[in-house]
């Protein structure tokens, strides 16, 4: 018998296929090429502040009206509406806060009723 130890059955390694000539040629620029998109999007990825946002919904704004005016008049009729909307709600949430307070102190500043006290002054049985 050999005195050599067996090598416990395992994967091999796989070698590298060689890319082809084409691959090899033109490969590079291909990655050159994802690699300034990549770099492009990535400086779009950052989120806009609120001025930058607003800039642009008013130049999309002012496209729309050149190519459709009725379409514009629309959803200026539509936003108008939506902020009146919201200003009524407002209002709305404000008077309620408003009243329940003034209720509040209505009650707070009421004298106790006479049931509330557990006696009654000009009931003869009550205990005083």
């Amino acid at each position: 018998m050999s005195d050599k130890k067996k090598k416990p059955a395992g994967k091999k390694k796989k070698k590298a296929t060689k890319k082809s000539l084409l691959t090899r040629l033109f490969g590079d620029e291909k990655a050159k090429k994802n690699d300034k998109v990549e770099k492009k999007t990535a400086v779009r990825a950052k989120a806009l502040t609120a001025l930058q946002r607003s800039i642009s919904e008013i130049k999309q704004m002012k496209k729309i009206g050149e190519r459709d005016p009725e379409r514009l008049a629309q959803l200026l009729a539509t936003m108008l509406g939506q902020e009146r909307a919201k200003a009524e709600e407002a209002k709305r949430k404000l008077n309620e806060q408003v009243w329940d307070i003034i209720h509040r102190a209505e009650q707070k500043n009421a004298e106790p009723s006479p049931e509330e006290d557990g006696h009654d002054p000009e009931d003869p049985i009550s205990p005083n």
